[in-house]
């Protein structure tokens, strides 16, 4: 199997691989959720898109033109209609897709690393891509859009694109809003989008996203946290630290104030949600520590990000 083969190349150079090859042949089974919508390239991708053609499978008709092919004609049409018509049928296509990694030092932060999670999630959806001949851009950012992996088509590309997510460590702040609005005024034909990042920024995300809107881009926003930030399990005098800026904040954690902060990650949570829901994204939460298989990709699939 091609699987075993590239895995084992990998592992010569890196003990610790993100996935292994039984979860490839799986995981190969599924694929993105491209909405029709976006604007592919009828070159042998497996979405389909609004796009009609006269083709030999159909699901319509309309007229003959001159110039159409003779083996899209419905003869049956024909000889009950005494008119000519041809068969058309759903164009299929490759699409674009865009993953945008938050590579920021808040995302070094967890157990595991939110970084590691999020370059296990990232290789997963990297494949998908390949195996289905999407064209793949990968683009980690901090407060920029840093050097991207793509764009890329087919498998033979998979060995690339883990070297490529496994070289990234945390080492920048972000600037979210910045990073999506300069991107989709760099990449004018949208395509589908994934943003995977703790989203741990003042402020930006409604207003980057609404540089990226419906039909002309798909985008959804995975949101990466560790379950300690939603819930700490921290309790008297602390010192914490912001991973990004380096500042200081001397608290004394009680029940009252662990209270609060519960409450406000909570609001939190939902801004960011409304926000997406304003502009058109999906957004999904995906705790660090779950899964790949067993929790993160059956959740994906409920949500409808694959299928």
């Amino acid at each position: 199997m091609w699987f075993r083969d590239i895995l084992r190349r990998k592992r010569a150079a890196q003990t610790a691989p993100l996935f292994d090859d039984a979860f490839l042949r799986r995981l190969e089974r599924l694929s993105l959720q491209a909405q029709r919508t976006l604007r592919g390239s009828p070159t042998g991708g497996a979405h389909l898109s609004r796009q009609q053609r006269p083709m030999m499978i159909f699901s319509d008709h309309r007229p003959y033109s001159p110039g159409d092919d003779y083996r899209s004609i419905d003869w049956n049409a024909y000889a009950h209609l005494d008119e000519v018509y041809v068969k058309l049928g759903e164009v299929e296509q490759d699409v674009l897709i865009h993953v945008l990694l938050d590579i920021s030092r808040s995302m070094g932060w967890g157990r595991p690393p939110k970084l590691r999670a999020a370059q296990q999630l990232v290789a997963a959806l990297g494949f998908l891509a390949l195996a289905h001949f999407d064209r793949l851009r990968v683009v980690p950012f901090g407060a920029k859009a840093l050097p991207a992996f793509g764009p890329a088509q087919g498998k033979n590309r998979l060995v690339e694109l883990l070297r490529f997510l496994e070289r990234l460590q945390p080492t920048q702040s972000t600037s979210l809003g910045e990073v999506l609005s300069a991107y989709a005024a760099a990449h004018r034909r949208g395509g589908l989008l994934v943003l995977c990042s703790d989203l741990l920024a003042p402020e930006g995300l409604e207003q980057g996203l609404r540089a990226m809107p419906p039909p002309r881009w798909q985008v959804l926003v995975l949101h990466i946290l560790d379950r300690r930030e939603i819930s700490p399990d921290l309790a008297g005098p602390v010192e914490l630290v912001d991973a990004e800026t380096g500042q200081r904040l001397d608290l004394t954690l009680d029940a009252a104030t662990l209270a609060a902060y519960r409450r406000n990650v909570a609001q939190w949570q939902e801004q960011i949600a409304a926000a997406c829901a304003r502009t058109g994204a999906t957004y999904a939460q995906v705790l660090a520590d779950w899964p790949l298989e067993r929790a993160v990709i059956p959740y994906l699939r409920v949500r409808r990000i694959l299928r």
